[in-house]
């Protein structure tokens, strides 16, 4: 495995601390060498199975009384280690082979997944931070993923890009949404840049299953006529998140 695959799956699975992500987003916005672009395919490459899998897997409801256990789990008193018994292991016999590395990564990979999907139904159920009710992963023109976006339930909204975004000549990236079908688009946000961005849009109805999502480029200050007049960088429909 390449330093820059490894730097791609790491960004993907979100290993990456605060400093290090910013730098690749910055890296993947504008590309200055063969590497960077190298790194860009590589998030997309890495990102798009992962996107298919979680749309291709058919919905499961929780078993009757789930959440009733969940929480009586939660309310039980915990054990007590004030004394634990401490029970040596023995060394197996001969020389343990190792891991082999991208066998471990995926191994945390899919930990890390299942932390993630066990901290929302534990957010849930305590009343912490919100989850995203849709998430839309946009498409270019060859059919490349460009950015995702995350829609929340209090009209805010997370932007991830996947390629290089950055405007040029005083232009900015502008996205789209379209609550109704049949209706105009509706401006989300004006951005500079392609960065991963958490922000606050318009109020709209709560986001759906099949809505647009799209990011175009426009002039300086957002689009003059408050429709989209600049060219598609990337579109999608939105997916349920839950």
């Amino acid at each position: 495995m390449t330093d820059v695959t490894r730097l791609a799956e790491d960004y993907v699975l979100g290993h990456l601390d605060e400093v290090e992500r910013r730098t690749v987003e910055a890296r993947i916005a504008a590309p200055e060498s063969a590497e960077d672009r190298e790194l860009a395919a590589a998030i997309r490459a890495f990102a798009e199975p992962l996107h298919e899998l979680d749309t291709a897997a058919p919905e499961a409801e929780l078993p009757e009384g789930a959440w009733d256990r969940l929480e009586a789990a939660l309310d039980r008193e915990a054990p007590d280690t004030s004394s634990p018994k401490v029970v040596p292991l023995r060394p197996a016999a001969g020389p343990q082979p190792r891991a082999e590395p991208r066998l471990w990564r995926m191994v945390a990979g899919a930990a890390m997944a299942a932390c993630v999907a066990l901290a929302a139904v534990l957010w849930s159920v305590t009343g912490g931070p919100p989850d995203p009710l849709v998430m839309a992963v946009l498409l270019n023109d060859e059919g490349e993923s460009v950015a995702v976006i995350e829609a929340y339930g209090d009209d805010s909204l997370r932007i991830t890009p996947l390629a290089a975004l950055t405007p040029e000549n005083a232009q900015v990236l502008q996205v789209w949404t379209k609550p109704d079908p049949d209706g105009p688009p509706v401006s989300l946000a004006i951005l500079d840049a392609a960065n991963r961005v958490r922000i606050q849009g318009p109020d709209l109805p709560l986001p759906t299953g099949d809505q647009l999502y799209e990011i175009t480029l426009e002039p300086s200050g957002g689009s003059p006529t408050g429709l989209p007049t600049g060219p598609i960088l990337g579109k999608g429909l939105a997916q349920l998140a839950y």
